[in-house]
C-alpha cells in the first residue's frame, strides 16, 4: 500500500500538479487552476471526513475553500501517514498554521514565539530495568529521576516495564527533559514540560493537563468517625494508649471502598492486626493503606492499576477491631499525615492563555521524533 501511494504521488509530481518533497512526510502544493485542498488531501490518502472536521474546527480554517493562484500549502504527516500539521501561506493573508493534537485541531497564532533550542532524542530500549539501561544509554542520573518523577503516577517501574519498552527522552540541554514518550506493551503515555508566567515547571499530557489525579477526600460512605489521627489513643483491644495515626470510619459491614486516586497497586493481603490490607502507591511521593477489609475486589491485583474512585474492596473487621470499619493512612514520603487536614495534590492544567504557546512546544517534540 505505502509502495502504491509512493508511485501515485511521483506520478503527479511528474504531472507537474502534485507536490514538491521539502523532506519525508512533508509536502507542499502551489495552488493552480483547478486545485482545491480537497484534492491534495485525496493525493496524500487523507479522508474527506478528516478534512470536513478540519475545515469546521475554526472559523479561520473555512478561508481554505477560496484557495487562489500561486498560494501555497504545506501539509505534513506522521510517519505512519496521519495527518500532523497544515500551513496555509495565502498571498493577502496572514499564514495560517493547523495542527492536529490528539483528536482535535487547533490553530497557531503566527505571532506566537516558541523556544527555538535545538531538540535531540535519546532513545532508552528496556532490557534489564529503566535506571540500568538509560545510564547505558548515556542519560545522567538527574535526568532518570526526572523521568521516574515525571511518570510515576502512570507507570509503576518496579512492575510494569517489559523487555522491549522503549522510551523516547526529548532535550534541549536543559535540566530536564521537554519531552518524554514511554511505548509499552500495554499502555502509552506522553509528558511534556511546560514553565508557566509564575514560573512554575511542571509535565503535563497533550492536552495539558498534569499527570497525577487529584484525590478523595474520604474513600467510602461512611455513618461517622469513629477515630480520628491522633498522637494518643487508647487502644479499645490492648487497653493501653499508643498513636492512631489514621482516620477510621465506621461503615457498615460490606460497603465498597475505593482508592482515593489514581495508583498502582503495593499490596493486596494479610497485613498482621490490619487484616486484609490494600495499599496504594500514587507517583513516589503518596501512598494509602485501606485496612480490616472483609474481600478484595475481583479485579484488584498486586501490581496493577487504579482509578481514583475505582472499588478496591469491601469494608469488614478483619484483623485486630472490635467492629466493622475502615482503617485509612495517607503517607507523604513514608510519613503518615492527617487525612481530613493535609493539604492533597490537585490535577492542574496549562492556563488557557498559555495553551497556544505549550501546543505548539508538544507539536514541535513530537515532530523530532
Amino acid at each position: 500500500m505505502h509502495k502504491l501511494l509512493t508511485s501515485i504521488l511521483l506520478l503527479f509530481l511528474l504531472l507537474g500538479s502534485g507536490p514538491t518533497f521539502a523532506k519525508s512526510n512533508e509536502y507542499r502544493f502551489t495552488i493552480k487552476p483547478g486545485d482545491s485542498l480537497s484534492k491534495y488531501f485525496s493525493q496524500l490518502g487523507l479522508s474527506d471526513r478528516l478534512l470536513a472536521n478540519l475545515l469546521s474546527a475554526n472559523s479561520q480554517n473555512k478561508q481554505l475553500n477560496q484557495l487562489k493562484i500561486g498560494e501555497k500549502i504545506t501539509i505534513r504527516l506522521q510517519k505512519n501517514r496521519r495527518f500532523k500539521s497544515l500551513s496555509y501561506y495565502p498571498n493577502d493573508k496572514k499564514n495560517l498554521e493547523i495542527f492536529l493534537v490528539g483528536n482535535r485541531f487547533s490553530n497557531a497564532p503566527t505571532h506566537s514565539k516558541i523556544n527555538a533550542k535545538p531538540f535531540s532524542t535519546i532513545n532508552v530500549v528496556i532490557s534489564n530495568s529503566f535506571g540500568y539501561d538509560a545510564q547505558k544509554a548515556g542519560l545522567g542520573l538527574s535526568v532518570v529521576d526526572a523521568v521516574v518523577e515525571a511518570l510515576s503516577w502512570r507507570l509503576d517501574f518496579d512492575t510494569d516495564l517489559h523487555k522491549g519498552d522503549r522510551f523516547s527522552i526529548v532535550t534541549d540541554g536543559s535540566a530536564k527533559p521537554i519531552g518524554i514518550i514511554y511505548e509499552g506493551h500495554n499502555k502509552q503515555i506522553e509528558a511534556f514540560l511546560h514553565t508557566n508566567k509564575q514560573g512554575k515547571t511542571r509535565y503535563y499530557n497533550r492536552y495539558g493537563y498534569t499527570l497525577n489525579s487529584s484525590f478523595l477526600r474520604a474513600p467510602l460512605k461512611y455513618k461517622r468517625i469513629s477515630s480520628k489521627f491522633q498522637l494518643k489513643r487508647y487502644h479499645p483491644i490492648l487497653k493501653t494508649y499508643r498513636p492512631h495515626r489514621a482516620v477510621d470510619y465506621a461503615a457498615d459491614y460490606g460497603t465498597p471502598v475505593v482508592s482515593t486516586a489514581d495508583g498502582v497497586v503495593q499490596l493486596k493481603g494479610w497485613k498482621g492486626a490490619l487484616g486484609k490490607t490494600v495499599i496504594i502507591k500514587h507517583g513516589v511521593s503518596y501512598t494509602t493503606v485501606y485496612a480490616h477489609l472483609s474481600k478484595y475486589a475481583r479485579s484488584l491485583r498486586k501490581g496493577g492499576s487504579v482509578k481514583k474512585g475505582q472499588v478496591i474492596g469491601y469494608v469488614g473487621s478483619t484483623g485486630r477491631s472490635t467492629g466493622a470499619h475502615l482503617h485509612y493512612e495517607l503517607r507523604f514520603k513514608g510519613e503518615r499525615q492527617d487525612p481530613l487536614s493535609y493539604k492533597l495534590p490537585k490535577q492542574k492544567k496549562v492556563a488557557h492563555s498559555e495553551l497556544w504557546r505549550f501546543r505548539e512546544q508538544v507539536n514541535r517534540v513530537l515532530a523530532s521524533l
